[in-house]
């Protein structure tokens, strides 16, 4: 009996799978979840995934479904918030789309950035809660936690080391060289700002232990507090002489002394006599003038103290 013999079968094709997500991408993915999560309602999941042509889409994620008016608000306040890094975004009550790097957003950083820079200039604000303790006694805990709550409590105010803290570990390129620009701008501008808030953290952690450490010494939280702060403003005073003076001296090519630290503040408030020449035995009259050319180092009682 002859049998027919039988056809070869070809082998089984093994499809491909999907392909690997970038490092760049996944890491887009983390930031942009990070922001969406903090805008989000607590209990409240988002999804992010990648978006085909290219970029990223975010949704709500809720078992129950969300009233489309509650989800375009939400949809919306995510993307502004993730506009805010740099990214265009398009929103609608489904889904939030995350794109390329938009100029103009980037410019609109920029413009954030440097406010916040200026309005980080003013350590009056700090110093004042600071010596307040954020309404805590130090009889109730240890100076020690005392100290941390405001700490928070002044992080929480500034509101610039989370979000700077959402991009940690995110390194931003583009192949666009005016892009490029943008991008590098904004990167020293977030260091300036980081730096900026960090001195804030400084000062509000050593005039909270100082408040606890003059209490310690007498029982009466009010002089405490009134003793710290005025130390403080002598600091923030001395602070902004040498950088008026600075940017005053005749032949300067700068714009100025950079911003002063915690440590150069103080410093600076402990000499004696700053800005006035000093008197040798052999001086005359004329030879102690204060010198044409500094504006501000007239003699004053304030100044020969």
């Amino acid at each position: 009996m002859s049998i027919e013999p039988r056809a070869r079968v070809a082998q089984e094709r093994v499809l491909p799978g999907p392909a690997p997500m970038a490092p760049e991408t996944a890491a887009q993915q983390r930031v942009v979840r990070r922001i969406c999560a903090r805008v989000a309602p607590e209990g409240m999941d988002v999804g992010v995934a990648e978006l085909p042509p290219g970029g990223l889409q975010v949704w709500i994620d809720t078992p129950a479904p969300v009233g489309e008016q509650e989800s375009w608000v939400l949809h919306h306040r995510m993307a502004r918030e993730v506009a805010l890094v740099g990214w265009h975004c398009e929103a609608d009550a489904d889904r939030l789309l995350v794109l390329g790097w938009s100029a103009a957003c980037l410019h609109n950083r920029i413009r954030l950035l440097q406010s916040g820079l200026r309005r980080l200039t003013d350590f009056e604000p700090t110093a004042q809660r600071a010596v307040q303790l954020d309404g805590r006694a130090p009889d109730d805990e240890p100076a020690a936690q005392v100290v941390s709550a405001v700490c928070a409590s002044i992080e929480r105010r500034l509101r610039w080391p989370e979000r700077l803290a959402e991009l940690d570990g995110f390194e931003r390129s583009s192949a666009l060289p005016h892009l490029q620009l943008l991008l590098a701008q904004v990167a020293g501008l977030e260091a300036k700002i980081a730096g900026a808030c960090q001195e804030h953290l400084v000062m509000a952690r050593v005039l909270a232990r100082a408040v606890c450490e003059h209490y310690a010494r007498h029982p009466d939280l009010g002089r405490a507090q009134r003793e710290v702060l005025a130390e403080s403003r002598r600091w923030v005073h001395a602070s902004s002489m040498i950088t008026g003076s600075a940017g005053a001296r005749p032949g300067s090519t700068g714009a100025g002394r950079p911003h002063m630290g915690l440590a150069e503040r103080r410093i600076a408030a402990s000499v004696i006599n700053h800005g006035v020449p000093r008197i040798t035995p052999a001086a005359t009259p004329a030879a102690v003038a204060p010198r044409t050319g500094y504006p501000g180092f007239e003699e004053t009682e304030e100044g020969a103290r």
